[in-house]
This record gives C-alpha cells, sequence and structure tokens, in this order.
C-alpha cells in the first residue's frame, strides 16, 4: 500500500515495547512472590536467581520508557 493511503498510523516496536517488558516484569515478580511464600527450605538460590532477573527487567522498562519513540 502506499504510504498516503490514509489508513491507521502503524505503532511500531519502541512503541509497544514498554508493553511488553511489563508483561515480563508482572511474571517474574509473581514468581519471586510465590518463591518467598511458597517455599520453607532452598528458597534462597531461586529466589536470588529471579530477583536479579526481576532488577534487571525493571532497570530495562525504565530504559524502553526513556526510548519508546526512537523508531518514529
Amino acid at each position: 500500500m502506499a504510504s498516503g493511503s490514509g489508513g491507521a498510523k502503524q505503532t511500531g516496536w519502541a512503541a509497544i515495547r514498554p508493553v511488553l517488558v511489563a508483561f515480563l516484569l508482572v511474571a517474574d515478580a509473581v514468581v519471586v512472590a510465590a518463591l518467598g511464600f511458597s517455599q520453607r527450605k532452598g528458597w534462597l538460590p531461586p529466589f536470588i536467581a529471579f530477583g536479579a532477573i526481576l532488577v534487571g527487567l525493571v532497570w530495562f522498562e525504565g530504559w524502553s520508557l526513556a526510548h519508546r519513540h526512537d523508531d518514529d
């Protein structure tokens, strides 16, 4: 299609990246909370591993919010 066809404006990856990262962030937060509540023994190593991923996802969410207009 021609670019002047009058169709709906397409959303680029940079614009929807914060939403996708937020879904990953929520899923990992649920895993960290479940490990914290359910495990009695041996919970510390997976808690640290998923907690480190959670910290990385928080950083990535901040970065993706700052760069959401990169493909405009």
